[in-house]
């Protein structure tokens, strides 16, 4: 009697679909060059990516890596910031004050919290935590600052209110 290999057939379809998503996104970037190139033939393409073609027709690497390093910065922080107040939306609980600083590689966080409050100064640094174990290894992180009411400190004026 044969038996029907499932695995065999599953594997299959995973195939098909990986190809189907491959063949989806070339077809995608390839609009997107078919597009940029046009906009580059009638001088309508962005400042920004005008010089960014230009660099990578003159073979310019400093220029075209420092393009990429300031564009997955812009990536991996923003996505840091969204990641750290969806973490701390998650709870029923809020800092007092709560300020973002952001640089090329890093956040720093400025909060206030109550004085002994040490289940909000726990949230602060498990969150804290949490964001630079899934960044780290991207080269980012979060350095916090946790004060008191008491400590009647400023937010630093580098710093953007969040709270």
């Amino acid at each position: 009697m044969n038996q029907i290999d499932t695995n065999a057939i599953s594997d299959q379809v995973i195939d098909q679909s990986k190809k189907e998503s491959m063949d989806k996104w070339f077809v995608q970037m390839i609009d997107h060059l078919k597009t940029d190139h046009f906009m580059l033939e009638t001088n309508t393409a962005p400042k920004d990516k005008a010089e960014l073609y230009q660099a990578f027709f003159e073979k310019d690497h400093n220029k075209v890596f420092a393009s990429m390093r300031n564009d997955s910065s812009h990536f991996f922080i923003e996505s840091i910031v969204y990641d750290y107040l969806k973490e701390l939306k998650s709870v029923n609980k809020k800092p007092l004050k709560l300020a973002l600083g952001i640089s090329e590689s890093k956040i720093l966080v400025w909060s206030e919290i109550e004085d002994n409050d040490d289940e909000m100064e726990d949230l602060l640094l498990i969150t804290e935590a949490k964001i630079n174990g899934k960044y780290h290894s991207k080269g980012f992180y979060i350095n916090s600052t946790i004060v008191e009411k008491s400590d009647i400190l400023a937010v630093p004026p580098h710093y953007q209110n969040v709270l």
